[in-house]
């Protein structure tokens, strides 16, 4: 998973002074990165005064604390919350081209503000960041948009440290594919250490997508030993995600398999040791999945290890045992062009649907080996999915136009929510049974209980600019666009006015105080 970056947006307050006055701290532009989510509370970066804001809300009252970042001489490029939400990176980088002699820093701060932060030296202004499940390291590296800079080294990367101060400079040793993407496929479980196993030794193994090729690298290695695997630029195979099925008594080596942006065809990487200490390697084929694969899963039956992949183009899901490439294919009968697994009924169920589609499709995979004619179930969203979240297990929940959807797989049911204005199902948080809705652009916060599907929905006094909900306070916390810091706290289980609080000139503490 890669955290959105905050970067650069200006916005400008401009506050009358009088002729003969001293100098104002207030005077021109008041420039701020939108904030990052932490558990506690929110952080905006001030670029124009080198210094990061942490607003805490507490109670009925709100604590701000601002620490220093970079210098006049250097610039904030981006901000972003780490996953477990306990730090803020903030990279800075030369102010002007014409600064020479700056290095690009990555700096780390606790999310309270208090104390000193944790430095990094980067060595490049790298424009995004991969952080790891397992909350140890953070990638950084140059994005699809690659860099403004005059020249810049597209493969370059910088392997941070989140638990120390050491940063690792590298370029990757590929094939002169362009560096796109940085996943972590061996980490599953967040917040914990997944290691890969090949051939009984751990490897902490983190894939980077480029160009028609894919490069493999041992986090854990002191040497950061790498593997480069092409992947057929003459069929057009172009790295789109990955995945990784760990090995077992099925298929005795983990494979990492690799979905190509088109193409009729899943790379499968089988990984091996080299035998003789120095590592691991990868053997390569190509498994054919139908016309086209827009997603896909791994699904151990009773005998067979199968890679599921979904046929946009046909509407099927099609079923192939990785040891030798034979299959089924299983048509759904209504639009597909993305899959999940759900545990249901002690067994796993795959969950296939598609954006504009007007049907979920399900299928119980106990026994499917031998089940050949086994036919999907459907649930009908009458307007069509928009966007689909996944809240949990049994439930997900759909935006369409005006309306929401709450589906129950085990109860098979869908619940409409009709609205005066449409709500963006991403910007929702789940605690416990209770739904938390908002959405930028609107004056509306909302809740649903899960188990009696009752909203309740409170008027704000302004429009929202950012929806947060802070896991440490139990707090929804809105920001509305306003330089100086304006902002309501709700109580999600009781959202009312009554029981809200609005804050508003919290941006400002502590800049009267600057010369």
């Amino acid at each position: 998973m890669q955290p959105p970056l905050r970067l650069r947006s200006c916005l400008t307050l401009a506050l009358l002074a009088g002729a003969c006055a001293p100098p104002d701290p207030y005077e021109g532009s008041f420039e701020l990165l939108p904030p990052v989510t932490t558990r506690d509370g929110l952080v905006w970066v001030d670029p124009a005064r080198d210094e990061v804001v942490f607003v805490l809300p507490k109670g009925e009252s709100v604590t701000t604390r601002r620490a220093a970042v970079g210098d006049e001489h250097t610039v904030v490029a981006w901000s972003a919350a780490t996953r477990d939400q306990n730090s803020v990176l903030a990279l800075t980088i030369p102010a002007s081209a014409k600064e020479e002699d700056i290095d690009e820093q990555l700096y780390r701060f606790p999310a309270d503000g208090k104390g000193d932060p944790v430095v990094y030296d980067v060595q490049a202004p790298f424009t995004a960041a991969a952080l790891s499940p397992d909350h140890r390291r953070a990638i950084l590296y140059f994005g699809g948009d690659g860099s403004s800079e005059q020249l810049h080294n597209a493969n370059q990367i910088a392997i941070v440290d989140l638990k120390g101060k050491g940063v690792e400079n590298v370029t990757l040793n590929g094939f002169g594919g362009t560096l796109k993407s940085v996943e972590f496929p061996g980490q599953i479980v967040e917040g914990e250490q997944t290691p890969i196993l090949i051939g009984g030794v751990a490897h902490d193994i983190a894939a980077f997508l480029a160009d028609s090729e894919v490069v493999l690298m041992d986090l854990d290695d002191p040497a950061l030993d790498q593997v480069a695997v092409p992947l057929g630029s003459d069929i057009g195979f172009s790295p789109r995600t990955t995945l990784l099925r760990p090995g077992n008594g099925l298929f005795a080596d983990p494979a990492l398999f690799v979905l190509s942006a088109q193409g009729s065809e899943v790379g499968m990487l089988t990984l091996i040791d080299e035998g003789d200490g120095s590592g691991f390697t990868a053997q390569i084929s190509l498994i054919p999945v139908g016309q086209t694969s827009s997603d896909f899963i791994f699904y151990d039956s009773a005998s067979v290890p199968y890679l599921i992949t979904v046929d946009a183009a046909a509407g099927a899901l099609v079923f192939t045992d990785i040891r030798t490439q034979g299959g089924f294919v299983v048509p759904l009968g209504s639009a597909a062009q993305r899959l999940f697994l759900r545990v249901a009924g002690g067994g796993k169920q795959v969950v296939a649907w598609a954006p504009g589609g007007t049907q979920i499709s399900t299928l119980d995979l106990g026994g499917i080996e031998d089940s050949l004619g086994r036919k999907p179930k459907h649930l009908k969203i009458e307007t069509g999915i928009d966007e689909l979240v996944v809240l949990d297990n049994d439930r997900v929940l759909i935006g369409s136009g005006n309306k929401l959807y709450v589906v129950d797989f085990p109860e098979e049911q869908v619940t409409p929510l009709s609205s005066q204005v449409p709500y963006d199902p991403r910007g929702s948080a789940l605690v416990g049974d209770r739904l938390l809705l908002g959405t930028a652009g609107q004056s509306w916060v909302s809740t649903v209980d899960l188990q009696t599907l009752n909203p309740e929905s409170m008027l704000l006094d302004d429009l929202i600019g950012d929806f947060h909900y802070l896991p440490g306070p139990d707090r929804i916390v809105v920001t509305h666009d306003d330089p100086a810091g304006h902002l309501t706290i709700v109580d999600p289980a009781d959202p009312s006015r009554s029981t809200s609080h609005v804050h508003w000139g919290f941006l400002l503490q502590g800049v009267l105080d600057q010369e």
